[in-house]
């Protein structure tokens, strides 16, 4: 356990230290929110629930799958897999440091909105929100790993995740509501991950109905998340490619 910690909290400084992952994870979000917040004060409570989405997003699809690969480029992940610490340990110390930070980054979004625009929020909401800002980060960090192992370079990760990242962003009802897109968009984008996931958490921070049943998007999540989950554990490279 004590390995593990270690381990744990040296993944955290190397994150905190990494200048991208602070501007994606915590100056873009919160500048989001207070762009927004100046526009249209009186949605802030309803972005703020689009914006938490956009930060896990933002996390799994460009921050995790340029972060891994960029381990792979170093050569660190082959010195850990020639080390006696098991690979359980590595990953796992890992994947619980992404869930902290986007945790972190979450608390900080919504403290943002309170603080500064009196977004207005139920103890009982931010509470049952907590378990699906987990599952969402380990949906999104799977799919980040999908791309970081299919990707031969950092500079290629980075460049397929935002591929799917701004796209996801506009229109999965983050910040435009899907009933101003077009029919057939709207109807197509209501499978996208993000659209689920935020049709979940929304109605838990405001009082807004969800599109979908909350069985139908946590299913639709559950099979994205396990769609990567083993995609990503079978094209998993310790090596870097040549």
């Amino acid at each position: 356990m004590r390995r593990f910690l270690i381990l744990a909290k040296a993944n955290m400084l190397m994150n905190l230290r990494n200048r991208t992952t602070l501007f994606w994870n915590f100056a873009f979000p919160i500048g989001l929110i207070l762009l927004y917040g100046l526009i249209w004060p009186s949605a802030i409570s309803w972005l703020t629930a689009g914006i938490v989405v956009l930060n896990i997003m933002s996390s799994g699809l460009l921050g995790d799958s340029s972060r891994l690969t960029n381990l792979r480029e170093r050569g660190i992940l082959r010195r850990v897999r020639a080390t006696p610490l098991p690979a359980w340990q590595f990953i796992a110390a890992y994947v619980l440091t992404r869930l902290l930070l986007v945790l972190g980054q979450s608390a900080a979004i919504v403290a943002t909105a309170v603080l500064v625009y009196r977004a207005e929020f139920t103890q009982s909401g931010l509470v049952a929100a907590l378990p699906l800002v987990i599952a969402g980060g380990l949906v999104f960090l799977a799919i980040g790993q999908v791309i970081s192992a299919v990707a031969p370079t950092s500079g290629a990760a980075g460049a397929i995740g935002q591929v799917v990242y701004f796209p996801l962003m506009f229109v999965s009802d983050l910040f435009i509501p899907s009933d101003q897109l077009p029919s057939w968009l709207a109807n197509a984008t209501q499978w996208t991950p993000a659209t689920m996931l935020v049709d979940m958490i929304r109605p838990v921070l405001v009082p807004v109905p969800a599109h979908q049943t909350a069985l139908v998007n946590l299913i639709g999540l559950a099979a994205y998340g396990a769609l990567a989950l083993f995609l990503a554990a079978r094209l998993f490279r310790w090596e870097p490619q040549l």
